[in-house]
């Protein structure tokens, strides 16, 4: 039997590409060669990167992260599932991209379903739109309201600008706000002070054909600390069966980022990207004429751009603030389908110290989201143009119960968008330290997913049998409520020596209004002609789920140069259709698109003469709905800095067999990842 694609997640666009960057490609070019004749500029790379013997579990456990808490803290006081991919951790993993990255995380599945695409889910619910997901870069949320999911092709930041990758695995609702449902992947990139100098990359191989980054960095009379980077990459298509390759990807992107401090208590940053590429895709497109589908291998066209800002205030020792706006513009335009969407969004934020026990944080948010559409007959969202507005507030109480003991954090979001109306999302949080290096935590938290588009106003059409002839359409509805979580989660970490960390995090998630395809009555529509049966499937809120779990992870320094990461994950998901639900589908493809079974060891290893060796294995559960089979895959990076801020390395992924699947093909068309090596240069000076 063929593969089988999830059925939301593969809906077909359109094939004109209208609103390009077409002058980017040749600007990046210009930007990159620029970057090196400015190099006389700045003595030194400030961001050149540690070795092994700098960075000790004790700088891991005091690592400051802020997603947890919307606050800096420390990693080993968040009473949280949190993992922090370090920059460290990125430049020798040799991903390429931020979807490779977050294979290095217990409990998230990431599988590439081909050389564009991939299908990530935290704790279930794996898709390649991860709509139970809530994605940020610098704050600036990258989840689509359209399809509610997250487009990971166009998601291509330079990955040595990026500082660390927080990631909540659990629910983040209070402070982040609806859809931080089964997790937070919160990326943070470094400040413009510590990536002075330039900075080139370029790299080759059989299915990464090339990927060549610029970046310099500098600053002016008055102290502005900048940096512009310019990225062009060009990816080879996976392996098909059927030898018709059709999924290459090619991106071009540029940016640039500031930071100042025009006064002793203000902190000031604005930042922005600009990006153009495209995307191949295979899609079915159904017409109401014979012979009724089509099949179009037709590059998607994908640009687009943002601009955030961000100001600091330092209102006195126990009292700061925060104000962040950003515009965020894309465009995309797939086989039968355009999309244009624009965004704006601001959030203020006060972070306050009320005497020894009491640390207050609370805040206020807009965001207006505007979309457009054009489509085929057989694809619609009624109405095509559609602009909505997010209002929200949160409050958060951390209780310092017994200092250094016994903490208590208490917090709820509030929203109101014109999906589903007024929605709260509290949770209570609460960290127990028995002693030096040992932590327990407990939470109890609600998430909502709202209404997108796709559940409001979607009506696509799908041939089903000639001879009448007949369709299915699915069909929104205003109807459909918020897919609800609550979720109890515990977890421990301990450093019982100097070279050994463990983290363990258990959960229970009970899901209820989560999507549900229910048929409704057949009826004859006339128009379009010929007159045809139309087999109605409404989307719903009949299926509810239980979900239990957890992860182990830990790191040992058996020396100072070597360093052993390995985790494990075990997920049990559990569905069940509401007893007057007709639903007959999701609740096998939903189960058995999520492992059961999660493993990862790393080793990082600093060798003389300026050498690093990682080598990485993991092993991913079967998946019976996309007729998956379980795999395991080896990873490798050799590496080696070399005189004059050079370095070279030599990579290999995917090393244990020539192809394997990992997800369902889109389209339905069965793709396997390659194996694939490449070689790297780069120097920074």
């Amino acid at each position: 039997m063929p593969r089988r694609a999830a059925p939301l997640e593969h809906v077909p666009h359109s094939s004109s590409v209208r609103h390009r960057l077409r002058p980017l490609r040749r600007t990046l070019v210009l930007a990159l060669l620029a970057a090196a004749a400015r190099a006389g500029d700045v003595s030194r790379c400030e961001d050149s990167p540690p070795d092994l013997t700098a960075i000790g579990i004790e700088a891991v456990m005091n690592m400051e992260v802020t997603s947890v808490s919307k606050r800096p803290e420390r990693l080993m006081d968040a009473a949280a599932a949190i993992q922090v991919i370090t920059s460290e951790d990125i430049r020798r993993s040799g991903a390429t991209n931020i979807a490779e990255l977050l294979r290095l995380v217990p409990g998230v599945q990431v599988a590439r379903v081909n050389s564009n695409t991939w299908a990530v889910g935290v704790r279930g619910f794996t898709s390649t739109l991860s709509r139970s997901l809530l994605v940020l870069i610098d704050g600036r949320s990258v989840y689509s309201p359209l399809f509610a999911g997250v487009y990971w092709d166009v998601q291509d930041t330079l990955l040595n600008d990026i500082d660390r990758i927080e990631v909540i695995r659990g629910p983040g609702a209070t402070l982040w706000g609806a859809n931080a449902v089964n997790g937070v992947i919160n990326i943070i990139t470094k400040s413009a002070r510590v990536t002075q100098g330039t900075y080139a990359s370029v790299r080759g191989g059989n299915e990464e054909r090339y990927l060549a980054t610029g970046r310099f960095g500098g600053q002016t009379k008055s102290g502005v600390a900048y940096r512009t980077y310019a990225k062009l990459s060009e990816r080879d298509a996976e392996f098909h069966p059927d030898a018709d390759k059709f999924d290459g990807w090619h991106m071009a992107q540029a940016g640039f980022r500031a930071d100042a401090d025009p006064r002793l208590h203000d902190h000031l940053t604005l930042q922005g990207d600009l990006y153009d590429g495209k995307a191949g895709q295979r899609t079915v497109i159904t017409t109401y004429t014979a012979p009724y589908i089509e099949t179009v291998e037709e590059d998607a066209g994908l640009s687009g751009g943002n601009l955030l800002g961000r100001w600091e205030h330092k209102v006195q020792e126990n009292s700061d603030t925060t104000l962040q706006f950003y515009y965020d513009r894309t465009h995309r335009a797939q086989p039968g389908f355009t999309e244009n969407r624009d965004t704006f969004d601001l959030e203020f934020r006060h972070h306050l110290l009320l005497g020894s026990r009491h640390e207050l944080l609370w805040g206020a948010g807009y965001r207006l989201t505007s979309g457009a559409t054009e489509s085929v007959p057989t694809i619609e969202f009624l109405p095509a143009n559609r602009t909505d507005d997010v209002w929200s507030a949160f409050a958060q109480d951390e209780i310092r119960i017994v200092p250094s003991r016994w903490t208590l954090t208490l917090g709820s979001k509030f929203e109101h968008n014109d999906y589903s109306g007024f929605n709260s999302q509290p949770n209570v949080r609460l960290l127990f330290s028995p002693a030096s290096k040992h932590v327990f935590w407990y939470a109890v938290s609600r998430a909502l997913r709202v209404p997108s588009r796709l559940e409001s106003d979607l009506s696509l059409t799908a041939f089903f049998e000639p001879t009448t002839p007949t369709f299915f359409r699915l069909q929104g509805t205003k109807d459909f409520k918020p897919e609800r979580l609550t979720a109890y989660e515990t977890g421990y970490r301990t450093q019982p020596t100097e070279r050994l960390f463990f983290d363990l995090a258990l959960f229970y998630n009970d899901y209820t209004r989560l999507l549900s395809l229910e048929s409704g009555a057949s009826f004859t529509e006339p128009s379009p002609p010929p007159s045809h049966l139309v087999l109605p499937l409404l989307i719903g809120n009949g299926m509810r789920a239980r979900v239990h779990g957890g992860e182990i992870a830990g790191e040992w320094r058996p020396v100072t140069a070597w360093r052993l990461n390995g985790s494990y994950s075990y997920l049990r998901m559990n569905l069940v259709k509401a007893a007057d639900s007709l639903d007959t589908t999701t609740e096998g493809s939903t189960e058995g698109s999520s492992p059961r079974h999660l493993a990862n060891l790393r080793s990082s290893l600093d060798l003389p003469r300026d050498l690093g060796m990682d080598v990485t294995f993991r092993y991913a559960g079967s998946l019976p709905a996309q007729q998956i089979d379980a795999y395991t895959e080896m990873d490798l990076l050799v590496s080696r800095r070399l005189p004059r801020g050079f370095e070279i390395s030599v990579a290999g992924q995917n090393l244990l067999a020539p192809h394997h699947a990992e997800f369902g093909g889109a389209g339905g068309a069965p793709i396997d990842v390659e194996r694939s090596v490449f070689g790297r240069l780069v120097r920074r000076w």
